[in-house]
């Protein structure tokens, strides 16, 4: 059986190979073809007196008790585990015994959404995809796939993290630039301000994007609201306001994470230093929570959480200039693609901040 609801289930963040219940723990205990970290349950090589590989014979790391896969003995190594001679201590000479270790790595059965056991198809409907499904909250979605780790990895990730706290309704959040205004017209190579009004967003929390890029859940403050920030991004349209062909999304004229609370009443600007030359430009807020992923919201029909504007530098209406940074030879330098080799998130260009 897998979730007994009256247990105090633990489930361990392992390899899902095969599950068998405890009872007398009230844990879902899992069988896997790997060791709790590597020599034993308490992450390290056991003590010379418990010095059973577990990945031949199971060990619960005391006195070379052979411990069998059924419910009751795992029970009973687990008891005799903490209170044998060696303490269940690891080589690095921690002093945790090995439930205290395995804590970490273990999801609580109150933490345990059932939902994600169901497809979602039990009445199909026309247009309607099956979910993929796990009873473990996917906790091992990732397992033997390059990870996030909290860099921007260009080449490709996967990321662990769980999505974390949704607000409610009435705290969802919406946004208008405010600055420039729609087809407004700006003086070319001169600096000019891009300004967003925000609802529903506790702003001025910004982590450090090199190192904790999606590594920490969505929280929110007292208020309810989500904790974190907005970004403006600016894309040089080509030769109208109006194309019909979408812009790479990996070229830009102008980025800036905005990482200030602004007015304190939801108004966020960014200055554009030396302006930008002649073009059709989009300008477009993207709203993030503290670890820079993009904001959740507690229901799927709803209006934007954020909001883009259109308009044009020196009455360029069929400028056809390219000036995204990512492009220009001659303006902003290339942005770089450093994350998922050094760990460095891209650096500070002319007229291209980085998160």
């Amino acid at each position: 059986m897998f979730f007994p609801k009256a247990a105090a289930v633990l489930l361990c963040a392992v390899a899902l190979s095969e599950a068998f219940s405890i009872p007398d723990v009230g844990y879902l205990a899992v069988r896997s073809p790997q060791n709790f970290g590597g020599g034993g349950f308490g992450g390290g090589q056991n003590k010379p007196n418990g010095n059973n590989n577990n990945a031949a014979k199971p060990n619960s790391g005391g006195a070379n008790t052979k411990t069998s896969t059924t419910a009751a003995a795992a029970a009973a190594a687990s008891t005799k585990a903490a209170t044998g001679a060696n303490n269940n201590n690891n080589a690095a000479g921690n002093n945790n015994n090995n439930a205290a270790a395995a804590a970490t790595t273990c999801l609580k059965s109150n933490a345990v959404q059932t939902g994600s056991a169901d497809d979602g198809n039990a009445t199909p409907t026309d247009g309607q995809s099956a979910s993929a499904t796990d009873v473990a909250n996917f906790i091992n979605f990732c397992s033997g796939q390059p990870l996030t780790n909290g860099l921007q990895v260009k080449t490709g990730s996967c990321n662990g993290i769980v999505m974390g706290k949704i607000p409610s309704t009435s705290n969802m959040i919406s946004a208008i630039i405010t600055s420039p205004k729609p087809a407004e017209n700006i003086a070319a190579s001169t600096t000019f301000t891009i300004s967003v009004q925000m609802k529903g967003l506790t702003a001025g929390s910004f982590t450090n994007a090199a190192a904790t890029y999606y590594s920490a859940p969505q929280n929110l403050a007292g208020n309810g609201q989500i904790i974190g920030h907005t970004h403006v991004t600016v894309q040089d349209l080509g030769n109208s306001l109006q194309p019909s062909t979408p812009p790479d999304p990996v070229q830009f004229a102008f980025f800036k994470g905005i990482n200030d609370a602004g007015d304190g009443q939801g108004l966020l600007s960014a200055t554009v230093p030396g302006g930008l030359p002649a073009g059709n430009y989009r300008v477009c807020s993207m709203t993030s929570s503290s670890n820079h992923q993009p904001v959740l919201m507690p229901v799927a029909q709803r209006g934007a959480q954020d909001d883009c504007q259109k308009f044009t530098v020196g009455a360029a209406a069929g400028g056809g200039n390219n000036n995204n940074a990512n492009a220009n030879a001659g303006g902003a330098a290339k942005a770089t693609t450093t994350a998922a080799a050094k760990g460095a998130k891209n650096t500070k260009k002319a007229r291209a901040y980085v998160v």
